[in-house]
Order: C-alpha cells, then sequence, then structure tokens
C-alpha cells in the first residue's frame, strides 16, 4: 500500500512539473489515473506527461493488485490452521496412539508397523485391496 502511495504522489509531483500544473491538481490526476476512474477533465498535453501517465498506469495496476493480495491475505485466515499449542497436543496424541498400538501388537504378537504405509501394504497385502 505504501508503495502505491509513493508511487501515487511522486507521478503527481513529475505531472506537476511536466504540465506546469499546481501539485493539488496533478494529485488529483494521479489518484484518478491509478485507480482507473480518469474522469478526462485533466490529461497531459506533453511527451514527458504522457511518460509520467503511461508509467503510473502500468505501475499501479501491479501495485493495485499486490495491495489487494496483501489485504485479502490478512483478512482471510485459512480455519484449517493449528495454532502452536494445538499442534503440540495433537503430538502428544499421535505419540500416546503409538504407544497404545505397540502394545496392542506386543499382546497379540504381531510387528509393530514402522510407518502408515507400511500398515496400508500389509492390510493390501492381506485383504487384496
Amino acid at each position: 500500500m505504501a508503495a502505491l502511495a509513493v508511487n501515487v504522489t511522486l507521478c503527481a509531483a513529475a505531472f506537476a512539473v511536466a504540465e506546469g500544473t499546481g501539485y493539488l491538481s496533478s494529485l488529483y490526476w494521479a489518484v484518478t489515473t491509478a485507480t482507473t476512474t480518469g474522469y478526462g477533465d485533466l490529461s497531459p498535453a506533453t511527451a514527458a506527461g504522457r511518460v509520467v501517465s503511461m508509467w503510473l498506469m502500468v505501475s499501479s495496476v501491479a501495485l493495485v493488485a499486490v495491495a489487494t493480495a496483501r489485504l485479502a491475505a490478512r483478512l482471510v485466515q485459512d480455519p484449517h490452521l493449528f495454532s502452536h499449542q494445538e499442534q503440540e497436543e495433537l503430538i502428544d496424541d499421535v505419540d500416546d496412539v503409538r504407544e497404545m498400538l505397540t502394545a496392542v501388537c506386543e499382546k497379540l504378537e504381531v510387528p509393530v508397523p514402522t510407518s502408515v504405509e507400511e500398515y496400508h501394504q500389509r492390510r493390501a497385502a492381506v485383504t487384496g485391496r
């Protein structure tokens, strides 16, 4: 957002110098140009003013997109994300389940799978799926 504001204010200053207009009018022009409103009541008449205009139009498209994406990223939060504490609790639960599985496998005298993949491979071999 700051980059967009800096770009608009610098382009307004360059436009004021190139076109010989006051800064407030140039700022108005820069804001309407950057937001693609472009009322047309103030437009460049010099080559330098047109170059500033082209730069502002092209750069604003990119800067507005980046600013919008950053704002959206801050506003939208993934409801599936876990806090650090929740992650630690899940790790503890998985460790507990692993201990229970080991105890059950030892009691049944079956080898304890070393991974979920190994478990699925064994299951597929037995069930044919």
